[in-house]
């Protein structure tokens, strides 16, 4: 079996990295791809650089856009418009890989028809290509052992473990995909939520489906202390960050409540507490900025998260209880 598996290269002003990841594309060793490359609008001289490796015969679509869409999940649903493959692989235009990523990707897929999205650790490099190390350690907060291997597991459990903590899959570009009819309708195209598209579509994906993951670094994962969530977190704009969690968790919790899982309860538990906790962050920020009405807001909102996590509260909890030990000694 050689399926047919749609590379879409969504590109914005990565012209310094572009030949380098068309480059680790061309030369996979599963070579049964069509390649997509979309451009949205770039003012550097990627345009030159694509419109020569469209000129590769397994490039199928080449389109560069006029005006800036602002959001790279408008390139993805656009991609996956055009896309005739069985599986799709969505190959950031700043990342690279090994030559190996497909086919070893793909096996899962094919072998299971349940699995309908496989993904690969990552490196992480910078923007000299140097590897800094790995996207392992981001996920051992959560399991400190079940990201060492390889495994197969339903998305159900995959969610509420995984998946509706954090986006355990840091990296389109370490995934392939299974298309579907109605999978455009799982990418959000709203600007608000254009920074965590990808978690709420792995999200929308997975569940009541399975998962295929692998710990062999096949991907290399750009990072840039100039992206968009850098400056954000320079610029000191949490509350910013908090308050896209909060309507991204929203979204998820009604397709929940619309494609109920056998788990849906635990993990409708699982996002109100994240929630709850999200909203004790922010009431901090409130008080960091002397924002004490709205500080106070959000406390009588969440009282019993205050009381478990405020410091100065378990203290007079700990004093407390010393001191009624000692008269009871007494």
């Amino acid at each position: 079996m050689n399926p047919l598996v749609s590379v879409i290269v969504p590109n914005f002003n990565h012209a310094n990295f572009l030949e380098r990841r068309l480059e680790s594309i061309f030369n996979q060793s599963y070579s049964n791809i069509e390649v997509i490359l979309l451009d949205d609008c770039s003012v550097d001289n990627s345009r030159e650089i694509l419109s020569e490796y469209a000129k590769n015969p397994k490039v199928s679509h080449c389109v560069f856009n006029e005006i800036n869409s602002g959001n790279t999940f408008i390139q993805w649903h656009k991609g996956i418009q055009l896309a005739k493959g069985d599986f799709i692989w969505i190959a950031e235009s700043d990342d690279s890989c090994k030559h190996n990523l497909i086919e070893e990707l793909i096996k899962p897929l094919i072998e299971d028809e349940k699995i309908v999205l496989s993904y690969a650790q990552s490196n992480k490099i910078n923007e000299l290509d140097e590897i800094t190390g790995s996207w392992l350690d981001y996920t051992l907060n959560l399991d400190n052992s079940a990201f060492d291997r390889k495994f197969v597991m339903e998305g159900t459990v995959f969610v509420e473990k995984f998946l509706i903590h954090k986006n355990v899959i840091p990296n389109a570009s370490a995934v392939i995909f299974r298309y579907q009819k109605n999978i455009s309708e799982y990418i959000t195209v709203d600007k608000e939520l254009r920074y965590c598209g990808d978690w709420i579509f792995y999200f929308k994906l997975l569940l009541n489906n399975k998962v295929a993951f692998t710990p062999e670094k096949l991907n290399n994962f750009r990072y840039h202390c100039q992206s968009v969530i850098a400056k954000a977190l320079k610029a000191d704009d949490k509350m910013r960050l908090l308050n896209l969690d909060i309507v991204m968790r929203s979204n998820m919790k009604e397709f929940l409540q619309l494609n109920k899982s056998s788990n849906y309860w635990n993990i409708i538990a699982v996002n109100a507490k994240i929630v709850k906790e999200i909203k004790y962050n922010k009431a901090l920020l409130f008080f960091e900025n002397k924002e004490y009405g709205n500080w106070f807001k959000y406390l009588i909102m969440i009282p019993k998260t205050f009381i478990m996590k405020n410091k100065y509260v378990r203290r007079l909890k700990k004093r407390l209880f010393l001191y009624l030990n000692l008269k009871n000694k007494e």
